[in-house]
């Protein structure tokens, strides 16, 4: 089989989950014997981590915008602007969100590519029109569409008549893996996040609505009185939240109703950010059990780590998580805003070792049935098929995959 040349496109080099899935993506495409490049808007300087691929990186605007309209136009202008320029032809090009998926149509729209694809990983509930707009287009405009769960393809055909191909996320297995039975090593890696000798409830996905933050601020604050009363200390790290998007308004209630709690910033509560690449390994053994309450998701590629990593999960019982996740078996599931299960099911989690046990058990058996190897494989079929297949290239143009079902 010849190799492919395939151009695929972040709207971030920070650690969100769409990013994640590109970077993984592209180093097993690449593995693969396939010429692949990454591109994106520099957020930062550089991505988060070490990239094993060729890519570039798009200068985003440097100024404050007057509205998050202005913001995320000016992103989609600044790809366009540099997609315009460039020379480099590309078999596949492959928009991983919904800027860089506008950005590709205005591309193709100009005739400088015949065709793009997207993967859908989630779809927001905006409430701005031009945002709404942007989101809309970026689902019903490209030539071919992917999606990441079954919730999500069976959601697209029903919204918009349009049947995605679905190919489910992966986890790293080389790099996450259960470190909890030494001791040492997991004291250690509390020491280095200031929890040394405590109880850790982690949570990763940041302070935002879609994270369902305030219930877990709930949730803990009710669990961590349990402890207290008992002279033991449970504390809270909460890591990540990066977007484009601002949770600022969201952000405020937050940190009021912890003041209101009388919990306390590096002491209970220790709001991390973006984690550095090389203490994630680290951020998951330090803690004792994950928390994953949000209210949507595209898939949770967060919770496939905490398992393969040994934590025990208690999640919401939401579509599309009930795709991997199965109360009692490699999880806890709750209804996401019964912020008292949540808290009965971090403390019988931390007092019940049998259920510990079986949990994490189950946790890693899951984490072994995924893998960016298998997910690499199923893009590679599709793209090749795309490449070969002339009718089907014609036939479905803005519609997606034909439905097989």
């Amino acid at each position: 089989m010849q190799p492919i040349k395939i151009a695929l496109f972040t709207y971030s080099t920070k650690p969100r989950g769409g990013v994640v899935h590109t970077l993984n993506l592209a180093e097993k495409l690449q593995q693969l014997d396939n010429k692949v490049h990454v591109f994106a808007l520099e957020t930062e300087k550089g991505f988060f981590r070490k990239v094993d691929v060729p890519f570039t990186l798009i200068p985003c605007p440097k100024q404050e915008f007057s509205s998050m309209e202005e913001k995320i136009h000016a992103y989609i202008q600044a790809y366009i602007d540099y997609l315009s320029s460039i020379d480099e032809v590309y078999d596949i090009y492959h928009a991983e969100d919904c800027i860089s998926a506008n950005a590709l149509l205005e591309i193709r729209n100009r005739g400088l590519i015949k065709f793009f694809l997207r993967t859908v990983h989630h779809i927001d509930e905006f409430t701005s029109e031009s945002l709404i707009e942007c989101q809309l287009k970026s689902v019903i405009q490209p030539d071919y569409l992917l999606a990441v769960s079954k919730y999500w393809e069976d959601q697209i055909k029903k919204d918009y008549s349009i049947t995605p191909a679905r190919i489910t996320n992966g986890v790293d297995l080389n790099r996450f893996h259960d470190g909890k039975e030494n001791k040492k090593l997991c004291e250690l890696s509390k020491q280095k996040f200031s929890v040394s000798g405590c109880r850790v409830l982690l949570t990763i996905g940041g302070i935002e609505p879609r994270k369902n933050t305030k219930t877990t601020l709930k949730a803990f604050d009710l669990a961590r009185s349990h402890f207290l009363n008992k002279g033991e200390r449970l504390v809270w790290l909460l890591g990540g939240g990066e977007t484009p998007f601002d949770y600022r308004e969201y952000r405020e209630e937050f940190f009021h109703e912890m003041d209101n709690l009388g919990l306390k910033l590096d002491k209970d509560i220790f709001v991390l950010g973006n984690i550095p690449e090389d203490m994630i390994v680290d951020l998951y053994n330090a803690g004792d059990v994950f928390l994953f309450p949000s209210i949507k998701e595209g898939w949770g590629l967060v919770v496939l780590e905490a398992m393969a990593s040994g934590l025990p999960v208690i999640a919401s019982d939401i579509e599309p998580l009930t795709e991997f996740l199965e109360d009692g078996n490699n999880s806890l599931l709750e209804s996401p805003m019964d912020y008292k299960s949540f808290a009965a099911g971090i403390i019988s989690i931390l007092e019940d070792n049998n259920l510990n046990k079986k949990l994490v058990s189950g946790g890693k058996k899951t984490a072994e049935k995924y893998s960016w190897e298998a997910t690499a494989e199923s893009h590679l079929a599709i793209y090749n098929d795309i490449l070969n297949n002339t009718n089907l290239l014609t036939s479905v143009a803005d519609k997606g995959f034909p439905d097989e079902s």
